[in-house]
């Protein structure tokens, strides 16, 4: 194994705040060290040991980033508060006015890199410190009053304005990822999952039905139920999309209504929804199944017209799923999404408005002349 790919191996696992706070100590170290040899060139008004023990510590906070790679809220904290109390010291302790000076413009930098890390009420607790450490400050410094509270408005104000003008940038960068990554994964028009989330959520899905199952407190198998809207093209020919749009709407809310909280209810696609969940066996699920097919022909909304749904289903046994990996996991729902699918296909065929068990589960066994044969039945789905 070569060097550049234990490199790779090592880095992919370090966390992007981490590697800037890591970043942050290895320039401490790189500054004190270059302020160690100017004290002993007589430049600076600071001991060449003190410059040492300084490094040391700055070197102390950078091999933590590095052998933890991903800084929990706490620890990023204790680091913060430490560079904070270093610095603060150094600039009461050591008499260089140069210095101080450059110990006054890193400690700037310590809140506005608790934004990255800090809830609200932690970040404001370590800018208060920083406050109140540059206030210890300026008062040792500045024997006239009003010299020191010139001077101690001027550090504020370059302490505080950066900390706040990043934290709001900060939070509206984070309300804009948190507003993609809900759109990626949940249907515009349904407010369903989409595809996307429930490979998302099928590791979390997986695991509660083998801890359900193991625990005896919310099923036996993991089943799936897939619903398409009977007939939708004529809907969409005969009203326009726009009714057709109503009548996805609507089927999503009575199957969200009609299932169970814990149950996963998404929008595979087109007129297709699928309903994943624990229930103790195979008849629970057909039962669920004929529940939710019901409760969409019993929707009725003035101007829009009625609709059916047929309904297929598939379920594992959720005990033989212990252990399953993320991956495996969506892989997993992906087969019975499939299986379920064959059962559509099947209440398709006895005459819509129906509820149909697969009994014929897909593997990656299969022959190309079945898969052939599969898809161009699924072909035949017309005006389903």
């Amino acid at each position: 194994m070569g060097v550049t790919t234990l490199v790779r191996r090592w880095s992919a696992g370090f966390d992007w705040r981490t590697g800037l706070l890591a970043v942050l100590f290895g320039a401490g170290v790189v500054e004190v060290l270059i302020g160690a040899q100017l004290s002993r060139a007589g430049v600076l008004d600071v001991a060449t040991s003190t410059m040492l023990a300084v490094a040391a510590v700055w070197a102390a906070l950078l091999s933590w980033c590095l052998l933890r790679r991903h800084l929990a809220e706490g620890e990023a904290l204790v680091q913060l508060c430490a560079v904070a109390a270093l610095l603060v010291l150094e600039s009461v302790l050591v008499p260089d006015t140069t210095w101080q000076w450059v110990c006054a413009t890193v400690l700037f930098v310590v809140p506005v890199a608790g934004v990255m890390f800090l809830r609200r009420s932690l970040l404001a607790l370590l800018t208060a410190g920083v406050v109140a450490g540059q206030v210890v400050v300026v008062v040792a410094r500045h024997q006239d009053p009003r010299l020191a509270a010139y001077a101690l408005s001027a550090v504020l104000l370059c302490s505080l304005v950066p900390v706040v003008v990043v934290f709001v940038l900060a939070t509206a960068v984070r309300g804009a990822q948190a507003r993609a990554e809900h759109l990626a994964r949940t249907d515009a028009l349904t407010g369903l999952l989409n595809r996307h989330g429930l490979g998302e959520a099928a590791a979390a899905t997986v695991s509660e039905a083998v801890a359900a199952a193991a625990e005896g407190r919310g099923g036996a198998v993991l089943g799936v139920l897939v619903a398409d809207v009977d007939r939708f093209k004529a809907v969409n020919d005969t009203w326009g999309h726009g009714v057709g749009d109503r009548v996805l709407a609507r089927t999503a809310l009575a199957l969200r209504a009609g299932v169970r909280e814990r149950d996963l209810v998404v929008r595979l696609g087109g007129e297709e929804f699928a309903v994943v969940g624990t229930w103790p066996d195979d008849a629970a699920v057909a039962a669920a199944a004929e529940r939710l097919r019901a409760a969409v022909e019993r929707v009725d909304e003035p101007g829009v017209p009625r609709v059916t749904v047929s309904v297929g289903t598939a379920d594992r046994p959720a005990g033989g799923l212990a252990g399953t990996a993320a991956q495996t996991a969506s892989e997993v729902l992906g087969c019975l999404v499939d299986e379920a699918d064959q059962g559509l296909y099947d209440a398709k065929h006895a005459g819509r408005n129906c509820v149909r068990r697969s009994t014929r589960p897909r593997s990656p066994e299969q022959t190309a002349e079945q898969t052939a044969e599969q898809t161009a039945a699924a072909g035949t789905r017309i005006g389903a």
